[in-house]
């Protein structure tokens, strides 16, 4: 046999053989798996809420109820009975964010409460409503103390007599903008 003949003989083989085996595309996949997840109470999720800031008398304007975290300015036990018309309260370390998940995320606040601010350490520069105020990089582990703020002098607050509302709480490992 001829040389020539040999290595044309091949490749047409080799050829053939791919169009056979094929490339490994594919356009559609279908499977079944298992997925287990386990719903938890703030008090032990991945994102855990904790009233319980042994470090600030604030933490007695948040607690949990029906295994979720609330906040109430309505009364303290020494006779308040919430916060001042026309003025701006603060309430530093209300509750803690802990970050029990395994990668670092970012948090922000989102309400239509008027006059109502979140925030970590001071209102005025640290506040959290927004993704454009996001905490970047809460580290696995980590916490964070949030603070409120309630200012019935703000556009919008009026003259209320009561505030009340939900908050989405984000934590998201992407970015928020």
């Amino acid at each position: 046999m001829k040389r020539r003949t040999f290595i044309a003989g091949l490749g047409s083989l080799t050829g053939a053989s791919a169009v056979a085996v094929g490339t490994g595309a594919f356009t559609s996949v279908s499977a079944d798996r298992t997925v287990a997840v386990e719903v938890a109470d703030d008090s032990s999720a991945f994102l855990m809420f904790d009233p319980g800031l042994k470090s600030s008398t604030n933490d007695a304007f948040a607690s949990y109820e029906d295994g979720q975290l609330i906040l109430d300015f309505d009364e303290t036990e020494v006779g308040g009975e919430g916060v001042n018309h026309d003025a701006v309260s603060q309430f530093d370390q209300v509750f803690k964010l802990v970050n029990r998940g395994t990668q670092a995320v970012n948090i922000w606040f989102e309400h239509d409460l008027p006059g109502v601010t979140f925030y970590r350490f001071d209102p005025d520069s640290n506040s959290l409503d927004g993704p454009s105020n996001a905490k970047i990089g809460l580290a696995a582990g980590g916490h964070m103390k949030i603070g409120v703020e309630v200012d019935t002098t703000a556009s919008g607050a009026g003259d209320v007599d009561a505030l009340s509302g939900t908050v989405t709480i984000h934590a998201s490992a992407e970015s928020p903008t």
